[in-house]
């Protein structure tokens, strides 16, 4: 992955509920980051279930951010989560615009699937958050945010879901507000056999923009 001082970019990984820090290492994705020989430091942030319980997870995650930013020497941040994490990023990019350069979004867990089926019978999230204006309970903030801010102010990323995964209904959802190509998807379910092949997959886009600098 080159010398710490040849590294210009950080990626944080962001585990969901029920995960270890370590299971980023113990599960080969940052093997699989490190065999394309880029210059990335990788990190892992935790903000722990309770954080997103009592709404202290935006804090905590930019204090975890910052921290790892600060090691490593960069300034450029991309961030990707699994499930819970993933709404974990987005809250935290909804309060501190400009703190990644790109996200990485693995069977996103936005919301209750009360309220991605309300969704779904509105029509979509757009058509739901003109519905649903005035009605900013903490719940709904995140997805009507998303569904009113222009993908070009939204962080560049990628939104990946297995096919039988039971959140899949949410990544799809989400990708509708994306450009075209940023959706991926595989066969399978919500667990690390899923993750692990839409990480090959996101990975094999070069993200980060770092092929050039490989040093493979």
């Amino acid at each position: 992955m080159g010398t710490d001082g040849d590294r210009d970019t950080l990626l944080v990984t962001v585990p969901g509920i029920d995960m270890r820090e370590g299971d980023f290492h113990a599960r080969g994705l940052v093997a699989a980051v490190e065999q394309h020989c880029w210059p990335l430091a990788i990190a892992t942030v935790d903000p722990g279930l309770d954080a997103y319980l009592d709404g202290s997870v935006e804090a905590r995650l930019l204090d975890g951010i910052d921290e790892a930013r600060r090691a490593a020497g960069v300034s450029r941040v991309w961030l990707a989560g699994i499930s819970l994490g993933c709404q974990g990023i987005l809250r935290c990019v909804r309060a501190h615009p400009g703190v990644a350069a790109g996200l990485m979004l693995l069977t996103p867990y936005l919301a209750s699937t009360g309220l991605i089926a309300e969704v779904v019978r509105a029509g979509g999230v757009r058509r739901w958050a003109a519905a649903n204006r005035g009605r900013e309970q903490a719940k709904r903030a995140l997805l009507a945010w998303l569904a009113t801010t222009p993908s070009g102010e939204l962080p560049p990323m990628l939104v990946g879901h297995a096919l039988g995964d039971r959140f899949a209904t949410t990544a799809v959802m989400l990708a509708e507000l994306l450009p075209d190509g940023c959706a991926l998807s595989v066969a399978g379910e919500h667990d690390w056999t899923s993750w692990q092949q839409l990480w090959r997959l996101m990975l094999q886009r070069d993200p980060f923009g770092l092929a050039a600098a490989s040093t493979c």
